[in-house]
């Protein structure tokens, strides 16, 4: 399959399609378990009602992380040592950290190229306050024209809002004229249709190695996509604006 005709911007999502911090991550590691350990919460109460934080978490910047962990605390009347706070802060973007600041060669690589081929890139990103602290650090970061994370711009993935909210920042290109790549968790890849993208990929690498989800959650994922890489090196053979050079894998 070809480029679609007319394209000139290409939008990734971050986590497990750019960078992957299961490379990192210990298999059994949990954040939210170690924060709690930390802290000495209860995990039969306080993991649950972490987890129900997490779509407010997402597209809000305050409470911090570290606020509202600190807000359960009380709720369970649990006086944390001062001295521990450092070390929670850590546990909850550790690997996310990492990712961002080591993603691969051969994504930088890519994405250099892409650039030079006079694609726009952006990225949106569905992610937490303390998730994307280091972004502006990543040698990813000057890459791109737009850089969204949902907490900043209060709109996650598949909402259609959070994809629009791309298009005055990376120079007005009408998301008409825009490929979405990502690995597909969210829904983002059926949001990224809604939205009005030309093209919607999978990128599979990470995630059919990592262990992250079943094999057969992955096939569901790319019946919705239009084309599959596995590689993101893979979208070279595109041209921005143009419909030429060889197919990238057909889903």
């Amino acid at each position: 399959m070809r480029s679609p005709e007319g394209a000139r911007a290409i939008a990734f999502d971050l986590f497990h399609t750019l960078v992957d911090p299961e490379r990192f991550r210990p298999r059994r590691f949990v954040r939210a378990q170690e924060a709690g350990e930390l802290l000495g919460l209860p995990a039969r109460t306080f993991l649950p009602e972490w987890e129900a934080t997490f779509p407010d978490r997402q597209v809000t910047l305050r409470p911090t992380i570290l606020e509202r962990l600190a807000a359960l605390c009380r709720t369970h009347g649990v006086d944390a040592r001062a001295d521990v706070w450092a070390r929670v802060d850590d546990a909850m973007g550790r690997y996310q950290d990492r990712a961002i600041l080591r993603p691969d060669v051969s994504v930088l690589l890519a994405l250099r190229t892409l650039r030079r081929q006079g694609w726009a890139l952006g990225l949106l990103s569905n992610c937490d306050e303390r998730e994307r602290r280091w972004w502006n650090r990543s040698p990813l970061a000057p890459l791109f024209s737009a850089a969204l994370f949902s907490c900043d711009i209060g709109a996650r993935k598949p909402s259609v809002h959070a994809y629009r909210a791309l298009v005055p920042r990376w120079g007005g290109f009408p998301l008409e004229r825009a490929i979405y790549v990502g690995d597909g968790g969210s829904d983002e890849l059926r949001g990224a249709r809604r939205a009005g993208f030309s093209w919607v990929v999978f990128q599979a690498g990470y995630v059919s190695k990592n262990g992250l989800r079943p094999a057969r959650e992955n096939e569901e994922i790319a019946a919705v996509a239009d084309a599959q890489v596995d590689d993101v090196g893979e979208l070279v053979h595109l041209r921005a604006a143009r419909s030429v050079g060889p197919a990238i894998g057909r889903r």
